[in-house]
């Protein structure tokens, strides 16, 4: 038998070897990985987005769920180590419920068609419609418009592909935004649209960018039922629809969005803004959009506020409302803290559901490449280096944007994100945990990076630096297009001229 004093001391001796001396431990793992190992091990992530789809669940600007969702918000920020959480509020133009939206062929033949009303789309007078319909075309410019006198007071059925890939919903909503301009112009009653995906799946979207009340009455149409009515109209029929739409809708009111600091430990005045939108449409509960990213704002503040080090800059993680009716509260934002906003290095955003993070658009700055690579040098094997230089509306970046920051929006793979787009079938079960934790990663390593960088991440652009951007980006021509462009031009919107 061996001599237990001998045993003890080889044991003793090993350890000794293997254990890192005091002050060493910090060295032997990255600020990165440990990072990457704080999210791996959460046990709040999965929890987080439960509460916030299946017991808040959706969160339309105005309702009590978007009102549960701001406290919860700043609940769970405070939870997450924060340093400051507050709310700040902002005006929405219009407010606006669905009621109980029936539309049904009364002629030739009567069926009923499901339907969901477009959001912010004015109600139909007391007891409904009634109207001749005539196919509207596909959206295509002018169609609608040599309709002419015919269009009055009918009722326009505009048609749609079935929409596959992202490109597919920014041609839907381009063709939605042609089809109902046009039917204005010539006195059309109401504006139907097909459904593009299949099986029934209805969804939301709304048709003007500044959360004012629709020019017109107007829905959505199940995609079958929809086809059902063209067919009738290719067979020469007469075919006549009863449309009640009775929305409830009111004068301004105020949201809020919510936002959480985790202070730097050398420059806490200089900032790295991290957002996310926190309200959805409200036929699902908008878990792909955009609850997913909510918590991924919620894991990465959580992992930063217990990292050691800290990064430098402050870390400002914002939860915009209104981003669905228009970016309203990250205008807000933009706009009230504009003379702030020299000392923020960059904002990012995150707003496409749980896919695999492909790279980021930088917005038209290639100026700000090379600094987002090292930035993300300690997750380059993860693939995210697809970077794009776009610029683009339609996320929360947008009126950074146009005061001259830099800007960095996720682009992630979209193959499950835009079947469910906007729809009834936004819903916890179409999450992917292991996605959304991988992203989260991602997000959180690069976020660290750029807050701890040395140097900003980019500087802010002057007015006519940016006045080149939109020009070389085309972003000018989509402002013109959503009718953005004379606030921009006006100075309303964006960095203002030089006094």
């Amino acid at each position: 038998m061996h001599n237990p004093s001998y045993r003890a001391l080889a044991l003793a001796l090993l350890t000794a070897l293997v254990t890192p001396l005091a002050g060493e431990e910090q060295f032997s793992e990255t600020v990165s990985e440990r990072i990457l190992s704080a999210i791996t091990r959460s046990s709040s992530l999965e929890p987080s987005l439960r509460t916030l789809c299946d017991e808040i669940g959706p969160r339309l600007p105005g309702s009590p769920g978007m009102k549960r969702a701001v406290e919860w918000s700043v609940d769970a920020f405070r939870k997450a180590g924060a340093d400051s959480v507050r709310t700040e509020a902002f005006e929405i133009p219009a407010s606006w419920q669905e009621g109980d939206t029936r539309i049904e062929v009364t002629y030739p033949i009567r069926f009923s068609v499901r339907g969901a009303a477009s959001a912010w789309t004015p109600p139909t007078r007391r007891g409904g419609l009634r109207a001749e319909v005539l196919d509207g075309g596909t959206g295509a410019e002018g169609f609608i418009r040599r309709l002419g006198r015919k269009a009055k007071d009918k009722i326009l059925l505009v048609r749609s592909d079935a929409v596959r890939t992202f490109l597919d919903l920014g041609n839907e909503q381009r063709d939605t935004t042609i089809a109902l301009r046009e039917a204005a112009e010539v006195g059309a009653a109401a504006v139907l649209f097909m459904s593009t995906r299949p099986h029934g799946l209805l969804y939301r979207h709304v048709n003007i960018v500044d959360g004012r009340l629709d020019v017109m009455p107007t829905a959505l149409i199940a995609r079958e039922e929809a086809q059902r009515v063209i067919r009738l109209l290719e067979s020469n029929e007469t075919v006549r629809m009863h449309i009640r739409l009775p929305n409830k809708t009111g004068g301004p009111f105020k949201d809020h969005n919510v936002v959480a600091d985790v202070l730097g430990r050398e420059t806490p005045d200089e900032l790295v803004i991290v957002g996310a939108h926190l309200d959805s449409w409200d036929l699902g509960t908008g878990c792909l959009d955009n609850g997913a990213n909510v918590v991924l704002l919620l894991e990465t503040a959580r992992a930063l506020a217990s990292a050691r080090p800290r990064p430098s800059r402050t870390v400002r993680f914002i939860l915009f409302s209104g981003e669905e009716l228009g970016l309203l509260g990250s205008r807000a934002y933009a706009q009230t803290h504009r003379d702030e906003l020299d000392s923020v290095s960059a904002v990012v955003v995150h707003d496409m559901g749980t896919g695999n993070i492909k790279g980021y658009s930088l917005g038209g700055r290639r100026d700000i490449q090379t600094g987002l690579m090292q930035a993300m040098e300690p997750v380059a094997g993860r693939g995210a280096n697809a970077h794009s230089f776009d610029a683009f509306f339609g996320s929360d970046h947008f009126d950074f944007l146009l005061q001259g920051v830099p800007t960095l929006i996720a682009i992630q793979d979209t193959t499950d994100f835009v079947p469910v787009y906007h729809s009834s079938a936004d819903t916890f079960d179409k999450v992917s945990l292991y996605g959304l934790r991988r992203q989260t990663g991602t997000a959180a390593v690069t976020i660290y990076n750029l807050a701890d960088s040395p140097e900003p991440l980019g500087k802010r652009l002057t007015r006519r630096e940016i006045e080149e951007l939109l020009d070389e980006t085309d972003l000018d021509k989509q402002m013109k297009f959503l009718g953005l462009w004379e606030e921009w031009a006006q100075g309303l919107r964006g960095r203002r001229r030089p006094q």
